[in-house]
């Protein structure tokens, strides 16, 4: 039987490794757009085979705080978001680099902890433009403003781009709630077509606003000494606004809903706020 490979995800593979693996259902074929790769699972999906954890990493959920302490569990030690992102310098695997054998043991194991986190879509799309967006000039360079020039003129030709223009935070809602159900990036695609990994059920998801409470559970698995325990909750991106309130005005906050509604309600986030 011919199964959806995330080993090689553009691509329909029969990978039997075993005759437990080949009654799991996965589903035959998912396509994920070429011109996207950062919705590639093998870009999403970190593997501790050692520590039996699967991780699906949805962008400016925290992911960088818990891709450094998934690299300290392998004696890494990473200073920045992006050596946390660079596979190189934070020792985190792929499923591809793992292996299909080793990636469907972990991903189907009962006693392996297969997990994610999600954030309030309002805070997660000011996370967002303050750390990749504001005052920054729309050239290309960085992966998300690329993703946004290669898209911006059929969005609304009037969007700003150049090395002359910025982006203000309501033409950047405009953009991204035009865009969310595209997967152009992953960075403000709905949060729920990321964490619908095809052959991978969840465990546990947990959310940033009780972080420290919900990745316990991690550092629970892992049998944590107290050190780790202490610096997986320290903050590490200084994009993480509490104030994320501010930047709305109740038409921007509607914008926003209607694009990413799915996620408010398979994550039980309230529509409103205190402005």
């Amino acid at each position: 039987m011919l199964r959806y490979s995330i080993v090689h995800p553009h691509r329909i593979v029969d990978p039997r490794p075993s005759a437990a693996l080949r009654s799991t259902a996965f589903p035959r074929r998912i396509v994920y757009p070429h011109h996207c790769a950062d919705h590639d699972p093998n870009v999403l999906i970190d593997v501790l085979p050692d520590q039996r954890i699967v991780y699906i990493c949805i962008p400016k959920c925290a992911s960088a705080r818990i891709k450094k302490t998934l690299s300290a569990l392998l004696g890494r030690h990473v200073e920045s978001s992006e050596e946390a992102y660079t596979r190189q310098q934070s020792g985190l695997k792929n499923p591809k680099a793992v292996g299909a054998s080793t990636f469907w043991r972990v991903a189907t194991d009962p006693a392996a902890l297969r997990f994610s986190f999600v954030r309030n879509p309002y805070a997660r799309l000011v996370s967002l433009w303050a750390h990749q967006f504001r005052d920054k000039p729309l050239v290309p360079g960085p992966s998300s403003i690329n993703s946004y020039l290669a898209s911006c003129g059929r969005v609304d030709p009037s969007l700003p781009k150049g090395a002359d223009r910025v982006i203000s935070f309501k033409e950047f809602v405009a953009f991204v709630s035009a865009t969310a159900n595209d997967r152009i990036d992953a960075h403000w695609t709905q949060q729920v077509a990321i964490i619908d990994m095809p052959g991978i059920t969840l465990d546990f998801v947990g959310k940033v606003e009780t972080f420290a409470q919900d990745f316990s559970r991690v550092l629970d698995h892992v049998h944590a000494d107290p050190v780790l325990r202490i610096r997986s909750v320290l903050p590490f991106n200084a994009s993480d606004h509490d104030d994320w309130q501010a930047h709305y005005t109740a038409e921007l906050a509607n914008i926003v809903y209607h694009a990413y509604e799915p996620d408010f309600d398979r994550f039980d986030y309230p529509r409103a706020f205190a402005h």
